[in-house]
């Protein structure tokens, strides 16, 4: 498939329905503190009911016991994905997370991943422009498209348990041999998709900002 195809499907699959309450979520969450709903309402000038069914579209959302949120995509609670930024240690759900962030907080991360074939640490930079720092140089992107309009954070399970930092293209191709529907992309590819729809979805919170 290519980059081109892949980017349609993306923006398609993983579209956002409440842009601003992502962006709110994520540049609260890139603070290292669970988001309260009355913090929400604050910040968006929303009504508690309201926040209530925003948050029943963002089913994956986990919440601690207090019913704060802790991960919507960026994360409190640990995974195999570790997300530093502005001396917060942070988490994501998956490496098109990792590399998409930066853009929409506008801030440089760095990223610290594990081959799910081989164990190799993988280490990088993502800023908001690009890739820096790579290793291993030879890791490359597992990626899988969503059946169907799955939504911004809805698609844990379906998406981002798929979604891997591999330390070699023939742990890759390894990987692939059991998940045949998966695409393996470079880095510099993997950064170019996560962009992109980062940059949508900021351009959307503009559009809704504005009318």
């Amino acid at each position: 498939m290519s980059i081109d195809l892949l980017e349609e499907r993306l923006l398609v699959a993983l579209h956002c329905c409440h842009p601003r309450f992502w962006l709110h979520l994520l540049r609260t969450l890139a603070k290292g503190k669970p988001v309260t709903k009355a913090s929400i309402a604050a910040a968006l000038d929303m009504a508690l009911e309201d926040i209530d069914t925003a948050l029943m579209d963002f089913k994956d959302t986990v919440y601690d016991g207090d019913g704060n949120v802790v991960a919507c995509g960026l994360s409190l609670v640990p995974t195999s994905h570790r997300f530093s930024v502005d001396g917060c240690n942070l988490f994501t759900w998956c490496a098109l997370d990792a590399l998409m962030y930066p853009v929409a907080l506008r801030q440089v991360a760095l990223v610290e991943s594990q081959c799910p074939v081989t164990g190799v640490a993988v280490r990088l930079t993502v800023t908001p422009t690009g890739i820096t720092a790579l290793t291993p140089v030879e890791t490359v992107v597992s990626l899988v498209v969503p059946a169907a309009q799955a939504g911004c954070c809805n698609v844990r399970n379906a998406f981002c348990s798929q979604v891997h930092f591999m330390s070699s293209l023939q742990a890759a191709d390894e990987w692939r041999s059991t998940h045949p529907h998966a695409t393996i992309l470079s880095v510099e590819e993997a950064w170019r998709l996560g962009s992109v729809i980062a940059q949508r979805r900021l351009a959307d919170v503009q559009s809704c900002v504005e009318s």
